[in-house]
């Protein structure tokens, strides 16, 4: 089955709306003198191409098939349709973010008829939050038989090797990766992750900052210290209550440094991740108290 093809209004029930019933069809309508066109075309292409058959783009001109566009109430071009399940679920007119048109994409394979992979993916999420990472990476590592491209599945997997401080097999993973799916930002947020701790829990970690702390616990900069150190080495509860006691000291110091590396920190490990969970919790109550 080709993924793009171009077709007529006289092809579009079969090619569209019954096609749609098994796989999501994007209908990009278009005319020859239009010059967003030229450019938002390839991108849905290469959008199309990089999801491996999951969905069909159906290229429409708009000068020789004025019925169904007029009948899709087409008023400009560059427009496009996400059909699913016969029926159309989402659209835009003119150039988009390419990252907006993947999302749009996404949603429309999540909403096949039939797709198992988000439920499932859903369940593994949940296995994660209770903090059965063992379990959780065993039903990720079979979602990646069932769609190997995956970037939400490959993360899940990528994260509980984190949390299972399996290092080294997530390293494996992340050089085995091919280019595109490293550009996504979730997978990009967990290189960052891997590049920013030590591979071996307790590398490098500074020993004599807990005495130093303990002795001087006035001092912001010692214990902002001994944050990052616990940080880098992979000690991720013990850094984020480093930082709510320095950010309940002095939420101000330093430009809120210890807010901004929370932040930080939460965004690089997922909202679904348990120290965040808990850190987020606390953070809020010391800034609304």
């Amino acid at each position: 089955m080709e993924n793009i093809i171009d077709i007529n209004q006289d092809q579009f029930i079969d090619s569209v709306i019954e096609k749609s019933k098994i796989t999501p069809v994007i209908v990009d309508f278009w005319a020859p003198w239009c010059g967003p066109c030229k450019q938002l075309t390839p991108v849905l292409e290469n959008i199309v191409n990089k999801k491996n058959g999951k969905v069909i783009l159906a290229k429409i001109n708009v000068d020789e098939n004025q019925g169904i566009a007029s009948q899709l109430n087409v008023q400009s071009i560059p427009t496009v349709y996400g059909f699913v399940d016969g029926k159309p679920i989402d659209a835009f007119q003119g150039a988009q973010p390419e990252t907006k048109i993947e999302e749009m994409v996404d949603k429309m394979i999540d909403a096949t008829p039939g797709n198992e992979i988000p439920k499932l993916i859903s369940e593994a999420d949940q296995l994660f939050g209770d903090q059965k990472f063992e379990e959780s990476l065993r039903l990720f590592e079979s979602l990646v038989g069932m769609d190997p491209g995956n970037p939400k599945v490959i993360a899940g997997m990528l994260r509980c090797m984190i949390q299972l401080k399996r290092f080294d097999d997530a390293n494996e993973m992340l050089d085995s990766l091919d280019e595109e799916i490293i550009k996504d930002q979730e997978i990009l947020k967990i290189k960052k992750l891997l590049d920013t701790t030590n591979k071996d829990n307790g590398e490098a970690f500074d020993e004599k900052l807990i005495d130093e702390v303990n002795s001087n616990p006035q001092n912001m900069e010692l214990r902002f210290r001994l944050a990052n150190n616990y940080l880098s080495s992979n000690e991720t509860e013990k850094g984020f209550n480093e930082l709510l006691k320095l950010f309940e000291q002095n939420p101000a110091w330093k430009e809120e440094a210890a807010k901004k590396k929370l932040l930080e920190f939460f965004d690089l490990l997922g909202f679904n991740d348990p120290n965040v969970i808990v850190a987020r919790k606390k953070l809020s109550s010391i800034m609304f108290k």
